[in-house]
């Protein structure tokens, strides 16, 4: 062996370790382009806070894997933090679609499927109006996680409802369901910060209860974690047409004061983008009422009440179209 060779096999001996080492050190510091960006709950939020637009963020989710929480409780903070319902469907049909690599442990997936699809029963029963139904799906949601708040605060607003419904008719005692309400959404407070929909459904029970003021204060609280809250709007207009009712021999300025307040609230929630059918005919049933009770304008009321009966499956729909029978006969 020549001294070149032997200089040259030295130099190999000190050098390949450390090469090496530096493809090791690649291996691991080194960003690998093929792995796949796995999208969370907070990935969604940091992107809607950044300014990203909802058709981007769509589109971000149709193309990246995601590992989203699709509890009930993760599905209220993203509202709370100001998610589209768009992107929140987007992100729960993504959860939808069985993970190929992932084993399923027996009620994992499918589980959380089952009980989504039952808990969007539950809450198209109560926006429908049919509040006793609605409250029975809670009820078994309930018995299935004990621990979740979120059907705790659904049942909650659906026997405020009903309660509300046997006030206006007049139909038995209400405040049992009141109080019943009441003491779920404080057991709820001791678990939770409060959310748009517990200060909407102790604004209700504040105010099914005769407590008006304090009721106005968490009605408009809901409305300061979520700007575009329609049914929060639509209380805030019940409340004013209720003073309304009660003030009715009260002075001419007062009346048309509460009147005015409670058509403002009830155009607001009108005004909300992507308002969904059975809030929307709410809305204009009641704008309805108002021009025809406190106004005498029946000829624009009976306009609302036409557009709101186009809605048959909903409450107000069906009751918009009572209201047109009523003035055929008239």
């Amino acid at each position: 062996m020549t001294k070149r060779d032997k200089w040259m096999e030295e130099k190999s001996m000190i050098w390949a370790p450390r090469v090496i080492w530096l493809v090791v050190a690649l291996w691991f510091f080194v960003p690998n382009a093929d792995a796949a960006e796995v999208l969370t709950n907070e990935t969604i939020v940091t992107l809607v806070k950044a300014g990203l637009g909802e058709e981007v963020i769509l589109s971000k989710i149709q193309l990246s894997q995601g590992q989203y929480d699709v509890s009930t409780a993760a599905l209220l903070r993203l509202k709370t933090d100001g998610v589209s319902e768009r992107i929140i469907k987007a992100m729960l049909d993504t959860s939808a679609k069985p993970a190929p690599a992932e084993p399923k442990t027996p009620g994992g997936a499918a589980s959380s499927g089952r009980e989504l699809a039952n808990e969007q029963k539950a809450i198209a029963l109560y926006r429908q109006g049919k509040a006793v139904e609605a409250a029975s799906e809670f009820d078994k949601l309930i018995a299935e996680k004990p621990n979740e708040a979120g059907p705790k605060i659904w049942k909650a607003l659906a026997q405020l409802e009903q309660a509300r419904g046997m006030r206006e008719a007049r139909s038995g005692p209400y405040r049992p369901l009141v109080l019943s309400a009441w003491a779920a959404l404080k057991g709820v407070q001791k678990v939770q910060p409060p959310t748009p929909e517990w200060n909407l459904a102790v604004g209700k029970a504040l105010w099914l209860n005769e407590r008006h003021d304090r009721g106005k204060g968490f009605v408009q609280e809901a409305l300061k974690l979520r700007p575009d809250y329609a049914e929060a709007y639509l209380l805030l207009g019940d409340m004013a047409y209720d003073e309304w009712v009660t003030s009715r021999n009260a002075d001419t300025a007062n009346r048309w004061g509460t009147s005015l307040e409670a058509r403002k609230q009830y155009e607001a929630a009108m005004a909300l983008p992507d308002l969904p059918s059975e809030l929307r005919a709410e809305a204009l049933f009641k704008l309805g009422m108002a021009l025809a009770e406190v106004e005498g304008k029946k000829k624009e009321a009976r306009a609302y009440w036409e557009k709101a009966a186009a809605d048959s499956t909903s409450r107000y729909g069906r009751l918009a179209q009572e209201k047109l029978r009523t003035l055929a006969a008239e």
